[in-house]
């Protein structure tokens, strides 16, 4: 721990100072508001997020314990902007960037947040802000944690960024498979569950905006949605004939809808619609670059493929699941850890190949794949229960 702030402080200053820290340096740095803003006053949790995935993750725990206990405010911190512009408005916590991890940063930090009790998502840990939460004697939580291999700031020979981590109260990771791993590398932690289960849970009849109940009225093919779609996704799409489906787009990044337009080569321009500005018709393709109807959607869908499969990792398939939606997805599922169950009990099927384009496609809009959805949003609810058993380690951190 000698280096590292050392090495950090030199690659966030110069890195921002000569604009190598790119769109994300840049946002950073425009969300400094805190620093002239007075120290937070009383009892304050602390819930860090890298992104929008892992906030859903942590939302019914935080919710669950600021409903128990009115005394507490809480605060939000994102890594990506992924993360901090969908959820910049949540009305239960200021929410901010996480400041860059220098000890000069993460000083001004804690003396504006002062928190009691620090709580991170997964793992988006960060070795200063670690220090200084074990330096104040904050006790920090780790919650829904996946460990395929030992995190880089646990190694046994980085014996003095490891030691800082003493600051973690719980590790609390997902499964068995988990607690195995943290175990082989010293570290005792507690399998709490998965909490995007009682995220999900939350999202079943969500309300189906009006306007999009006329776009599926007017439709007389089944609906095709992909959901969170990166290019990559779309890119994919052009191995098949889609002239059997109206295919619908949800863009993961808004401004994007353009260019995954263009990337699907099947459609001309008089094929394709957008939701934005065109009064529901049929049409072949219909673009949906619209923040917060996603989860509605999939409710309208004949079939779903959830977005980020072609690239590093799908996004969140149990919002589909708790619509009733058996989804297909690509091949790089494995990071997430409901995929797996998901995936096991037949609710959730990987395309590797062209026979599983053919496997999939031929189920969409048949009774027998309805029928399986609602057996797989049954089986999701009997998955709830990790918040609370969150919430309870989060009392005892703090000794409430």
């Amino acid at each position: 721990m000698i280096l590292y702030p050392i090495l950090a402080s030199a690659v966030f200053s110069l890195g921002g100072h000569f604009g190598l820290l790119g769109r994300w340096g840049r946002a950073v740095r425009s969300d400094r508001g805190w620093m002239s803003l007075p120290p937070k006053q009383g009892k304050v949790v602390w819930m860090h997020c890298a992104s929008l995935g892992e906030f859903e993750m942590g939302r019914p725990v935080l919710e669950g314990f600021l409903d128990q206990h009115k005394d507490w405010q809480a605060v939000v911190t994102f890594f990506s902007p992924s993360g901090y512009e969908p959820r910049k408005g949540y009305n239960r916590a200021a929410v901010h960037y996480l400041p860059m991890d220098t000890p000069s940063q993460v000083k001004k930090w804690l003396n504006y947040c002062n928190p009691s009790l620090a709580v991170f998502v997964r793992y988006d840990l960060w070795p200063n802000h670690i220090s200084g939460l074990r330096k104040k004697n904050i006790p920090a939580v780790v919650m829904a944690m996946s460990a395929p291999k030992i995190p880089w700031y646990l190694n046994r020979f980085l014996f003095l960024i490891r030691r800082q981590f003493t600051a973690i109260h719980t590790w609390g990771v997902v499964g068995e498979t988990d607690a195995a791993m943290m175990s082989l590398g010293g570290i005792h932690s507690e399998v709490l569950g998965n909490p995007k289960y009682d995220y999900a849970a939350a999202l079943v009849n969500t309300p189906i905006p009006k306007k999009f109940k006329a776009w599926k009225q007017a439709q007389e093919k089944p609906i095709l949605l992909i959901g969170s779609a990166h290019l990559s996704d779309c890119l994919a799409l052009n191995a098949i004939n889609l002239s059997g489906f109206s295919i619908w787009v949800v863009p993961h990044d808004l401004k994007e809808s353009a260019v995954l337009q263009g990337a699907l080569k099947q459609y001309k321009p008089a094929q394709c619609l957008t939701s934005l500005s065109d009064e529901p018709k049929i049409t072949d393709l219909l673009m949906v670059p619209e923040f917060g109807v996603l989860a509605g959607l999939y409710a309208l869908a004949d079939g779903v493929i959830i977005g980020g499969g072609w690239d590093k990792a799908t996004h969140n398939v149990l919002e589909a699941t708790a619509q009733g939606k058996i989804a297909a997805c690509g091949p790089n599922w494995q990071k997430i850890a409901e995929n797996h169950e998901l995936v096991q009990q037949g609710y959730l099927q990987p395309i590797d190949a062209h026979g599983d384009w053919m496997k999939y496609l031929d189920q969409v809009g048949s009774e027998e794949l309805a029928a399986k959805g609602e057996q797989a949003r049954a089986w999701m609810l009997e998955q709830r229960g990790s918040a609370e058993k969150i919430v309870k380690v989060l009392e005892e951190a703090v000794q409430l």
